[in-house]
This record gives C-alpha cells, structure tokens and sequence, in this order.
C-alpha cells in the first residue's frame, strides 16, 4: 500500500496550471476522496520565463522532462502537454518504467492509443484520459464503466467547442472570419485554429471513442473528416430558413464488418439535442442495446473544464493506489482488436436540394442494432 504517491505533471498551459493550482491548493480535499497522501514532485515547462501561479513553488520547475518521468520518486505522471512528437515519447517511457499516466490528450490517443493501451496493460500501469474528449463531460468513464456490460450501438455528438462557438456566432449574422476572432478573444480558439476548424480535433476524439465504445484498434488518420472552413453566413441563414441549424458532428456506428466514422458539418433539426448547442459546448449521444439512448452535456473546453476531467482521473488512480490494487484494464478496452474496414458514416444520410452539400442528420441510423445491418 502506497503512503505518499509521487506526482509529476508534463506541461503548465493553461490546462496544467490548473492541474497543478487545484493539486496544491485542494490538497486535503484531494487526500480525503483519494484516501492516500500525494506530493506534487516536478512540473515540466518549455518556457522558465513564464509567470507561474504564487502555489507553485519555483524549486518543482524543470525544463527537462525526461527528468520527471525517470525520477524513481514519481509514481504518477499526468501529461498535458498536447501534440504527438514530445508526448508520445514521453507517455510511451513512462509507461515502460512502470508509471501511472493520466493525459488529456486526444491527439496522442486518436493516433497511437491502441499501442498505448497495450503497453499499458503489459506493465500493470494505469492509462487514464477522461479529459481527451468532451472536456468536463464523463464520457470515457460512461463507455468504459457504467455501460461496460452494454453492447454500445453508436456514439455521436458535438464534441469541438471552437466549431460550436463559430457557427453559434455565424447565426447571429457574422461572417466566418469574425466569428473565428470572436472565439479566439473569448479563449475557445487556438491562435492557430487549424486542427478544430479542419476536423483534426473531433477525429482524435471520435477514434478514442470508437476504441472503447467497440473495443477496436480505430485510428483518427482513417476517419473521413469535413471542416468547417467552407460555411458561409448564407448556408447557416438558409439552414435556419429550413429549420435546421449547421452543427459540426462526429459519429461512430458499429456494423458486422467494421465501422462506419466520420466528422463532418450538418444539417441538425432545430430541436434536437446538437442544435442546442452554443459557444464552446459539448454533446454527446450513446446508442447501446439495453440502456436505450443516453446524452451527455456539458463545458466541452477550457482548462477548469479539462482540469476537472484530469483531475478526477488522479483522484480514482490515488484511490486504487492507496488500496494497492492492480491496473488490470477492463471491459472492451482490455484488447483492442483490428478494425476490418472503417467507411464514410454521413452519405448514408438524406440531402436537401437547397443545401445538397449538407446531409441531414437522423438519429434513427444511429440505434439498428448490430445483427440488422446486414447491408453495412
């Protein structure tokens, strides 16, 4: 049973100085839901300059992040630092000396979680990501636990804040350019907006979704995604016209010889739970066999949104640590298995002549069970 845990942190944006503020100053709280003593031992920066919240003491800071994945006193590496290219080596390492990891990075697991998870599994390590998809939104824990012992029909959802936030000020009359500014102002976008606007984003999510919904080997690079950068003021306009609203939607459907993936604007009836959306938030539909349909809301960006997903991660892998219980991963992401064929989801939808470029969103594909789609 472990007394104290060692923690280390990989990145201190704005998602990880919240981690790391909430870690310090939420102490006793932490340790009394965990029920085990922590110590944060060493957050890893890029830039030594930059100023840090008065919570963090300057001794944990480090510009050498092997560092902090090597150092034997660290038990539990949480990664935010985002991207592939330094997370991916990093993550992989300290999965290899046998160190718990929480991240919240999409990016990484849309691309290479299948490999992750198994080397995971080989070292008995916790590999925890509830804040990679949906922001504060439990959706990793709702596929992976509460419906563990469902067969999972479908997900979709609206799960990019930034689209939300510019086609949500498009309705308002703004053109794309503004609403993007508008967005960026507001913190929904990334000085480079490129991988939300282009559907890179909402690729990643829906590939780590799709690995523990079905327990298949979904990688994001074979996804078909559509941006949004072709919307115009006056589709949104006519769509509203139409009584519909433009919504950026990514979807997964199981079916006999595969998947059927994609991510994609469309066309969603003014009533419907994704056309609710506005600014940066996040919904997310779940099809399963027995539970029937299930939809989660919630702050899908941000980093108190983010923090509090990463945050919960930490809390249950303290809890088991101070339990001394094994790692063993459950359910369908135990083993993920290839995906034969994974295909275009949204040509099987229905089109309109005034908007043909749009198909129609119709949650009815979204809940045949499995046996029924024999012509998938």
């Amino acid at each position: 049973m472990k007394t104290t845990v060692g923690v280390g942190l990989l990145g201190c944006g704005t998602v990880g100085s919240n981690v790391a503020d909430r870690l310090q100053r939420e102490r006793d709280a932490i340790e009394r839901r965990s029920g085990v003593r922590y110590e944060l031992r060493a957050i890893a920066i890029q830039d030594s300059l930059k100023l840090r919240s008065n919570v963090l003491e300057r001794r944990l800071f480090t510009r050498d992040a092997r560092s902090v994945v090597d150092d034997p006193h660290i038990d539990l590496v949480i990664e935010v630092i985002g991207g592939t290219t330094d997370a991916a080596e990093l993550v992989e390492r300290a999965l290899e000396r046998g160190r718990h990891v929480v991240t919240a990075n999409k990016d990484l697991l849309g691309e290479h979680g299948p490999r992750l998870k198994a080397l995971a599994a080989s070292r008995r390590a916790a590999l925890r990501f509830e804040g990679a998809v949906a922001g504060a939104i439990p959706i990793v824990r709702t596929l992976d636990e509460a419906l563990a012992g469902d067969e999972i029909l479908s997900v979709a959802g609206v799960i990019n804040g930034t689209c939300t936030a510019i086609l949500s000020a498009m309705e308002e009359g703004a053109g794309f350019d503004d609403s993007l500014a508008r967005a960026q102002r507001l913190g929904y976008a990334e000085a480079d907006p490129g991988n939300d606007v282009e559907g890179v984003d909402a690729a990643h999510k829906i590939a780590v979704v799709a690995q523990l919904a079905f327990g298949l080997a979904v990688t994001s690079p074979r996804i078909a995604r559509t941006g949004i950068t072709a919307v115009t003021q006056r589709d949104v306009a006519r769509a509203r016209m139409l009584g519909y609203r433009i919504r950026h939607v990514a979807a997964v459907l199981r079916t006999p010889r595969g998947v059927l993936a994609e991510v994609a604007p469309v066309l969603v009836e003014e009533n419907h739970e994704f056309a609710r959306t506005a600014d940066a938030e996040n919904v997310v539909q779940v099809a399963a066999r027995d539970a029937g349909r299930l939809v989660l809301r919630g702050a899908g960006a941000g980093g108190a949104a983010t923090g509090s997903a990463v945050l919960g991660d930490v809390v249950s892998v303290l809890h088991a640590l101070g339990q001394g219980r094994g790692f063993d991963l459950r359910g369908r992401s135990s083993s993920l298995e290839t995906a034969l064929r994974i295909e275009p989801f949204f040509d099987r939808l229905s089109r309109t002549a005034e908007l043909p470029n749009y198909a129609i969103w119709d949650d009815a594909l979204t809940n045949v069970p499995i046996q029924e789609l024999v012509n998938a």
